[in-house]
């Protein structure tokens, strides 16, 4: 999901990159993202993981166990990937390595590494409020979302679940997005009913009641966000911001970066509830 950040770090001292994970996760997290660290010791799959996921930044030691890490960039590069990339060593990075250093690498020293990791990533961040930029990774979210819950849906349909996704789920203009979420909250609410009325109370019932409780929040955080951005026009306000109108109870929408990373938030709940439930049945 475009909420998720990706780094891919090369660095055999992984006790170094977990002593700067907790704080980065946490950094992160309160901007409404994930952070995703792909930690390789040497040079070994990396091109894997540059290919087959989204992976925002790129950051290597100097001091790798077979190849250094300026030869790796050059191999990177070559390879035309052009992600920005952060490259540290113990007392700085020599001079003499790169007569003419390449766009996109910003030489440290170990101990700035995780500040100039934030500063890069903070970067990123900020263009992602830009609202172009918005409409099209929240749009892309609830796809993904949309996804999830009608797998979450199909799911109470046993050994139909195959048969009723192929011939109702995928049925063209039967189910959009919001009639997805209100069949399964009025399944879900049956579902809860039945266990409660039960002389022997289900140990997942309150599971239930939880994940239902925060489901009962999608259409104002996502359903009808993802609509206005997708089909309305945006506005602009007397402070330069720009806003849509939505059907939620907000009514509108302003987008500042502290709204921005509540909507990034409200996607990683629904994504990780969605996730609950499927779990659950």
């Amino acid at each position: 999901m475009k909420i998720d950040f990706a780094i891919l770090w090369v660095d055999d001292n992984k006790d170094f990159v977990e002593s700067l994970r907790p704080h980065l996760t946490k950094w992160i997290s309160d901007e409404g993202f994930t952070l995703l660290i792909e930690r390789h010791p040497n040079e070994a799959g990396i091109f894997d993981d540059l290919k087959k996921k989204d992976i925002e930044l790129i950051v290597l030691d100097y001091k790798l166990p077979k190849k250094t890490g300026d030869e790796l960039i050059k191999d990177i590069r070559s390879k035309q990937h052009y992600q920005d990339i952060v490259f540290y060593a113990q007392g700085g990075i020599p001079k003499d390595l790169f007569p003419s250093p390449p766009d996109g690498v910003f030489f440290v020293d170990r101990s700035d590494a995780r500040d100039r990791i934030k500063d890069l990533l903070e970067l990123k961040i900020r263009r992602a409020s830009d609202l172009a930029t918005v409409r099209g990774w929240i749009v892309a979210d609830s796809i993904e979302l949309e996804v999830l819950l009608g797998n979450v849906l199909a799911k109470f349909f046993g050994e139909k679940e195959l048969m009723f996704t192929e011939r109702v789920l995928t049925h063209e203009g039967l189910f959009d997005f919001y009639k997805k979420h209100q069949v399964l909250s009025g399944i879900l609410k049956d579902e809860i009913s039945t266990l409660t009325k039960s002389s022997s109370k289900s140990a997942k019932l309150a599971e239930l009641q939880k994940c239902r409780t925060t489901l009962n929040e999608f259409p104002d955080d996502i359903v009808h966000v993802r609509n206005a951005l997708a089909h309305q026009t945006a506005d602009i306000c007397e402070t330069g911001a720009k806003s849509v109108k939505t059907k939620s109870k907000e009514k509108k929408i302003t987008f500042t970066p502290e709204k921005c990373a509540q909507i990034r938030k409200d996607i990683a709940k629904h994504r990780d509830n969605l996730r609950a439930l499927q779990a659950l049945l």
